[in-house]
């Protein structure tokens, strides 16, 4: 069973390589004992490999990873600058695209489930064809950063929603985007088994 912090570690592992046991404690903001515990259990299951130079995903790591991930529907996970979005740097920010994405969903209570679970800004965004577009405005991404909004266009494909979470911390923010693609898939699931 690979818990909360396992995986927010094997994530910081995929968009990070390489990366030791005290930088880790730094990316994280997580007790350097719980750190050294989760890459002991990873390490025995064979999902990383551990060295002096620190440790980075096993073959079978990055397998297991991308099933958890197809799991939560989350696709294309990376990290971001959106300074030119939200008018303030912040210093770790994630974005992933959300391959499950009900038709009836309250936004606003996924934004408060990002922050609630670390995020101390989360923006929702969806790639219409032409631009990217920030639900519930009449904003786009164009508007603030072209280029990003470009990226965007060109990662994810058209009709996907974005979730974007940045936190004080990776594990804010991982946390935060993990949280709302499971009360997606949770929303997701309810819905298919109401409308058998």
């Amino acid at each position: 069973m690979i818990t909360e912090d396992s995986l927010i570690i094997m994530l910081t592992l995929k968009l990070r390589g390489r990366t030791g046991r005290y930088h880790l404690v730094n990316l994280l903001g997580i007790g350097e004992g719980v750190i050294k515990d989760r890459l002991r259990e990873l390490k025995e299951a064979g999902l990383i490999q551990a060295s002096r130079s620190g440790s980075v995903l096993s073959n079978e790591g990055i397998k297991k990873l991308s099933e958890l991930l197809n799991n939560y529907g989350i696709v294309n996970l990376q990290e971001v600058d959106l300074t030119s979005v939200f008018g303030r740097k912040y210093n770790y920010c994630v974005m992933g695209g959300l391959a499950k994405w009900p038709s009836r969903i309250n936004i606003i209570e996924l934004r408060d489930i990002g922050v609630r679970n670390g995020g101390d800004a989360v923006l929702i965004m969806h790639v219409n064809c032409a631009s990217v577009d920030i639900p519930l405005t009449d904003l786009t991404v164009e508007k603030f950063d072209p280029e990003l909004a470009s990226r965007i266009k060109s990662t994810y494909p058209c009709g996907m929603h974005i979730i974007a979470v940045c936190g004080r911390t990776l594990y804010y923010s991982l946390r935060g985007l993990i949280e709302i693609a499971k009360a997606v898939s949770m929303v997701q699931v309810n819905l298919s088994n109401a409308n058998p």
